[in-house]
């Protein structure tokens, strides 16, 4: 029964990795080298990402070169006392009033100036959720990069487990087929091998997996069945570890928040300018027909118009605006609590896992390997039987696979670490 359900698990894992690897090779090479440095500048070429912010931060310039612009004139040409029908004796140049005159809006208040600020914040924003937005595409590459080399060296673990565990059953089944040695420390070994082959069919499955996820962040369809990675996982460059204050400084996020409350003010001035009314200029021509015997006097035309601000006095943008402010001004004292208490978060963690592959995984891997030793040795003179063995090989492939993971959970702490402090580019 136990043999059967680890059959069908075998199946199952077999059928998933070889869709995935079907799909991996449809669509890329067979095997490829990278590096991080290499992802990375391939990820800020083609990453679609990278193009929808260059052309956010393009619309905001286009809005903040908008914004400079002056109200442009209108002019105006008008004619009156034309009959309906036919009149005897009518004529155009002289029994008509004709006019033809220009208009100018004049902004007062300082509008210009403030719509100009209001629409830098905006290009100010769009620039730093650029940078916010690159950092992101940075920190999301490598991570993909070291989930997926850590992948791989379990996967490669797994395929040297399985492949000693291989020559020991070529061995046990020709001491069995010999009478040297009872068929059930032969099954007893097929059994713990099929467990191995099992357990490296899911970390074929998680590598195939976790290769797809590194290239989409790159930005390519191409996924490649297998690649070196030339960064060894086992390098720990230590970080240095800056103060709250500077950290405060460089993360663009607070700098985000900062940005959002000067455009705050920026639409709060410029709602409060939109409250004074703006006239508008008019100066031009106009042919008077009210003296026939004159046949038309021409005269010169001005005036203005001024809106009366007798129910609108702009109070409810004014009002939307002082509150949008005050959002503003509360979302960046969160921003800033969020930025301690990730900083704090992310510095535990980092020296955690620093702390863990210096002293316990070091400690666990020589135990484990003394164990299996002993162990092997104590078996080969008949000092220990077969299960004891098996439970050292187990707990030596167990101790390896952990010391990977733990190598790849310290670079994820890493990279969490930077992004808190804003070192990452």
């Amino acid at each position: 029964m136990y043999r059967m359900k680890i059959e069908l698990r075998r199946f199952s894992t077999l059928l998933l990795v070889f869709s995935i690897l079907t799909y991996a090779r449809s669509a890329g090479a067979a095997s490829a080298s990278l590096g991080l440095g290499e992802a990375l500048s391939i990820a800020h070429q083609r990453n679609p990402l990278v193009g929808i912010t260059r052309e956010r931060t393009n619309a905001a310039q286009g809005a903040d070169t908008q914004a400079s612009l002056l109200p442009n004139p209108l002019l105006t040409a008008t004619s009156e006392n034309q009959p309906f029908t036919h009149s005897p004796g009518f004529s155009f140049g002289s029994d008509t009033d004709d006019y033809i005159y220009a208009s100018q809006l004049v902004e007062l208040g300082g509008k210009r100036g403030r719509r100009m600020e209001s629409a830098q914040a905006g290009t100010d924003l769009a620039v730093i959720q650029a940078e916010i937005e690159s950092r992101q595409l940075t920190a999301r590459v490598s991570s993909a990069y070291w989930t997926a080399d850590a992948a791989a060296q379990v996967l490669k673990l797994y395929q040297q487990e399985s492949a000693t565990l291989d020559q020991m059953v070529a061995y046990r089944s020709a001491r069995v087929r010999a009478g040297a040695s009872a068929s059930a420390d032969l099954l007893r070994i097929q059994l713990e091998g099929d467990r191995v082959l099992a357990e490296g069919n899911l970390a074929s499955a998680d590598a195939a997996r976790a290769l797809i996820a590194l290239y989409r962040e790159i930005g390519t369809n191409e996924f490649p069945t297998e690649v070196t990675f030339l960064d060894p996982i086992e390098s720990l460059e230590q970080l240095e570890i800056p103060k709250l204050d500077q950290v405060l400084r460089q993360r663009p996020e607070m700098l985000l928040a900062d940005a959002q409350v000067r455009q705050a003010k920026a639409k709060l001035s410029l709602e409060r300018a939109n409250a004074i009314p703006d006239p508008d200029l008019m100066f031009g021509y106009k042919r008077w027909s009210g003296y026939k015997q004159y046949s038309g006097v021409d005269t010169m035309f001005f005036g203005f118009k001024v809106p009366i601000s007798l129910f609108n006095r702009n109070q409810g943008r004014i009002a939307s605006a002082e509150a949008e402010l005050r959002s503003a001004q509360y979302s960046a004292q969160a921003q800033r609590l969020a930025i301690e208490a990730e900083f704090a978060a992310s510095e535990s963690d980092y020296l955690h896992s620093r702390s863990a592959l210096e002293q316990i995984m070091p400690r666990m891997a020589d135990r484990s390997r003394r164990n299996l030793d002993i162990t092997r040795e104590a078996y080969r003179v008949g000092g220990t039987d077969l299960i004891r063995y098996l439970d050292a090989e187990r707990v030596q492939i167990e101790t390896r696979v952990s010391y990977v993971r733990a190598l790849s959970q310290y670079h994820q702490n890493a990279i969490s670490l930077e992004y808190a402090t804003g070192e990452i580019r």
